[in-house]
């Protein structure tokens, strides 16, 4: 990993302070001659700024402004003189954006290439017009990038998440931002049997997808209600990102073709076009968890991935699930209500009865429980834990505690960091069986940590999903990917 990227993916996982002492201590603050070095530079303070208040801020956005208008200077791209002159306006310092405004516009005008694509050419056009004064031309060219690439929804987002900071310095209504906007996600799920010949069931998924308009829909395609809102779902045009508890043969074998032949073309439809194919992975040494806890995990695991794209794309995240009536709410219901979104229910008369499955997930000896690993923790740093959370395990030089309370684990987390920010630390959730962890999962967990350089804990990918859902404020953010004995595996920095 190379220094620019290394500092860039602790900033990424929410630990500017740690990226910025990284940054300081390899002498990249000295490269007064280096665009990478000073552009590197901006983004750290600027994410220092949005961490402070008050006089503080307004000197740090000044500074991120200059660290940006340097690096222009010595390489001319819209880029960094677009953030220089936002920065420079929430700096305290209007004329200086108003400048270096005028400086993108004419850059523009004299450099066809400038942008990285359609979309951010016309939208740094929009954000100079914006700092200009100019909110007719500045609606006109984002509008124009929009249309351009009118499915590039992050830089959208990103762009608006902008607009709304120039447009509060300036004191002025965001709210016509709002039709621009990606729309909602939305998670869904329900119950296996029921009647698909149901018209009523149809029109009343139809209704509330013409009335909430996701543009993402996230769930499982078991036969029935899945099934039913994911075709509904990609009729209306929305993103189908699946996700499955098994490999899609054995997902194919037990949550459809139980249910009739006549699921598994519709099935195989849907798998066809979804944007986005992710599979709950088993590792070698584990035997095939049950379904009941296995559909669990793959729930919490969705969940967490509707709010995750809703927040990057600063949209909202919604729910549709479909119960038998007088069903009990099962435990995604409960979760997602804590969350305080949204959430769509339709009541319908089951064909079958399917409790079995949630009678599965109590009785069964492996829990959705979490690794909490620690490499390296020293004595002082235990004996400065509460009592109730000094119960660690030794595994050679290296300890760890397992639970199914994600939230002290999180808590025993951050108390190990500030008592020791280089703590090398790791938090994965899977099926676990407490009194007797896969090896597998052990390692795994170990492998992580000794991946980590401190200042927060790694994480996979779907523990990142779940951990999403963990009330509090924590930082959750991709870092890379770390080669395993069982192959790559996507790293995540939770802080």
């Amino acid at each position: 990993m190379t220094p620019h990227y290394q500092i860039l993916s602790i900033a990424r996982g929410g630990n500017s302070a740690r990226a910025w002492a990284l940054f300081l201590s390899l002498g990249w603050d000295e490269r007064k001659d280096d665009p990478k070095a000073l552009t590197l530079k901006g983004r750290l303070l600027k994410d220092q700024a949005k961490a402070t208040q008050g006089a503080d801020r307004v000197r740090l956005y000044g500074e991120a402004a200059e660290a940006y208008a340097a690096a222009a200077a010595l390489e001319r791209d819209s880029y960094p003189l677009i953030n220089a002159a936002a920065l420079a306006l929430l700096g305290g310092k209007p004329e200086r954006a108003h400048s270096l405004a005028q400086e993108t516009l004419a850059l523009l005008e004299s450099g066809p290439d400038q942008g990285e694509n359609a979309y951010w050419r016309e939208a740094t056009r929009a954000e100079a017009l914006l700092l200009l004064g100019d909110d007719t031309g500045a609606r006109a060219a984002l509008a124009d990038g929009i249309a351009q690439l009118p499915r590039a929804w992050e830089d959208h987002a990103a762009t608006i998440g902008q607009f709304e900071l120039i447009l509060a310095e300036q004191g002025r209504d965001a709210g016509w931002l709002d039709r621009h906007r990606p729309p909602p996600s939305l998670y869904f799920s329900g119950i296996i049997g029921l009647d698909d010949k149901d018209e009523a069931i149809r029109q009343d998924i139809d209704a509330i997808i013409a009335r909430e308009q996701p543009g993402f829909g996230f769930g499982a395609l078991a036969a029935g209600a899945d099934i039913l809102i994911a075709e509904a779902l990609h009729k209306a045009g929305a993103e189908l990102h699946i996700i499955l508890p098994y490999p899609v043969d054995r997902f194919r074998a037990l949550s459809v073709a139980p249910s009739g032949d006549h699921w598994l073309a519709r099935f195989d439809a849907l798998v066809e076009v979804a944007v986005q194919l992710d599979v709950l992975t088993e590792l070698p040494d584990e035997e095939e968890r049950s379904i009941g806890v296995a559909v669990e995990l793959a729930d919490l695991v969705t969940m967490g991935q509707c709010v995750r794209n809703a927040g990057v794309l600063q949209s909202r995240p919604k729910a549709l699930t479909i119960t038998g009536i007088g069903d009990e709410p099962r435990r995604q219901h409960l979760v997602w209500a804590d969350t305080g979104h949204d959430q769509f229910m339709i009541a319908v008369a089951r064909k079958v009865d399917h409790h079995s499955m949630t009678k599965l997930a109590d009785a069964e000896t492996k829990k959705i429980a979490a690794i909490l690993w620690v490499d390296g923790l020293d004595m002082d740093a235990l004996a400065a834990l509460p009592e109730g959370r000094r119960n660690f395990q030794p595994a050679g030089d290296a300890r760890y505690r397992i639970s199914t309370d994600l939230a002290d684990l999180l808590a025993t987390s951050r108390s190990l960091l500030q008592h020791n920010v280089d703590n090398r630390i790791s938090l994965l959730i899977d099926i676990i069986d407490p009194q007797r962890p896969a090896a597998s999962l052990l390692e795994q967990a170990s492998d992580m940590a000794r991946a980590s350089s401190g200042g927060a804990v790694l994480t996979d990918y779907k523990s990142a999903m779940v951990l999403t859902l963990e009330p509090g404020k924590h930082t959750l953010e991709e870092i890379g990917e770390l080669q395993t004995a069982n192959g790559p595996l996507p790293l995540w920095s939770l802080a």
